[in-house]
């Protein structure tokens, strides 16, 4: 164990972290520095300068120069949760990255330059170049909203654009709220920013009248719970396990692998759904060694591909040495992880592609396309806009 020089402590810096923690309902001071998050990490796993163990005892140290001198290493953490799970305190690592990820804003060091790409993609989907909030055209109230969320729309905006069809005519007064929900801001450190997107969430859904959300992501399910929002949230999944599915070929027993996403850790609801609609659809399922509440991450979590992409392929890799057959996720940034690596669907594709079977190879949709794709979805939905 290496020796810490008693003026490099920093009682302020420690305490600040603790507070920030504590207001995500984390005591640190529980550490007991046994190692359980760091013998369980992935990125661990991958990486051998990620120690969770080490990030919380520098913290519990005061070491601020640390974290000064090394910013990557609290950008480095997927914040998939999987330490929550196994600690027997319940202390979560990633919760102790994103304090001290807005630690680093406050100081002028965070964002980092390697997450320009993220930050230009955080401007544009808070842009009205992309933001769109409609009724149901062929209702007179607006009940409820689907929210797709960012990275669907970038995967598949006809898709997006199936799903809402489908709402509409099983839950007439469905409207549509095309806009980030702020997890782009809440993971680089933005608390501010990532208040400001919630609040705007919030209004939009206000201003059509509606008391219900129904999410598409589940990224998007997971920061807006944070906020406790005034509206009822739902996830798509448990929509479609009550209502039922579109008519669709029966899947004869064919076997997928299933991935859950990480932000579905504790969400049992979500999880039991998918894998109703799977069943209800003729599919079977392997599970993987970790899923539910130890699902492992799919390597895209806690926008750590900027800083290190190599990492970011090898948890896939990782992960996918679970799987013994073609992948299934029910998250959009999950199956596009796994799509450089093996063939991967969306639950979605199963009800709203046709061509799922041809598709499953596809590879990743680039950075160019993601955006042609969001700015497809905005056209078309500011056509059903048009009187």
């Amino acid at each position: 164990m290496e020796s810490i020089v008693m003026n490099e402590q920093n009682t302020k810096f420690k305490e600040k972290v603790i507070a920030r923690m504590r207001m995500r309902e984390q005591d640190l001071t529980h550490c007991l520095a046994c190692g359980t998050c760091t013998a369980g990490c992935p990125v661990r796993e991958i990486d051998s300068k990620f120690n969770p163990r080490k990030i919380a005892r520098m913290v519990l140290l005061g070491v601020e120069s640390y974290f000064k001198e090394n910013p990557e290493i609290p950008y480095s953490c997927n914040l998939c949760g999987l330490c929550q799970e196994t600690c027997p305190y319940g202390l979560n690592i990633g919760d102790l990255c994103l304090a001290l990820r807005e630690q680093l804003v406050e100081d002028g060091i965070g964002p980092l330059p390697k997450h320009k790409i993220i930050e230009e993609e955080k401007e544009f989907v808070t842009s009205s170049a992309f933001t769109i909030s409609l009724p149901d055209p062929d209702a007179a109230e607006c009940t409820r909203v689907f929210f797709p969320g960012c990275n669907l729309a970038a995967y598949s905006p006809a898709m997006v654009m199936k799903v809402w069809d489908f709402l509409r005519a099983k839950l007439p007064g469905t409207g549509i709220i095309l806009r980030c929900c702020g997890a782009l801001s809440d993971e680089l450190g933005l608390s501010s920013e990532f208040k400001e997107a919630q609040q705007a969430l919030e209004n939009e859904v206000h201003k059509l009248g509606a008391t219900e959300l129904i999410t598409g992501c589940p990224d998007c399910y997971y920061h807006i719970k944070q906020c406790t929002p005034n509206y009822r949230l739902i996830s798509l999944y448990e929509i479609m396990a009550e209502v039922g599915i579109p008519e669709v070929p029966k899947g004869n027993d064919q076997i997928f692998t299933l991935h859950d996403s990480c932000k579905t850790r504790w969400e049992k609801e979500i999880q039991d759904s998918v894998r109703k609609l799977l069943v209800s659809m003729g599919y079977q399922i392997e599970e993987m060694r970790y899923s539910r509440e130890l699902t492992r991450c799919c390597g895209q979590g806690g926008l750590t591909v900027g800083l290190n992409p190599f990492r970011v392929f090898s948890i896939a890799k990782l992960r996918l040495g679970e799987s013994h057959h073609d992948i299934l996720t029910y998250c959009a940034s999950c199956r596009e992880g796994f799509a450089s690596l093996k063939p991967s669907l969306h639950i979605l594709d199963l009800m709203f592609n046709p061509d799922w079977e041809k598709d499953k190879p596809k590879p990743p949709n680039k950075t160019q396309v993601r955006r042609e794709n969001q700015l497809l979805l905005k056209s078309l939905l500011a056509e059903r806009a048009t009187p």
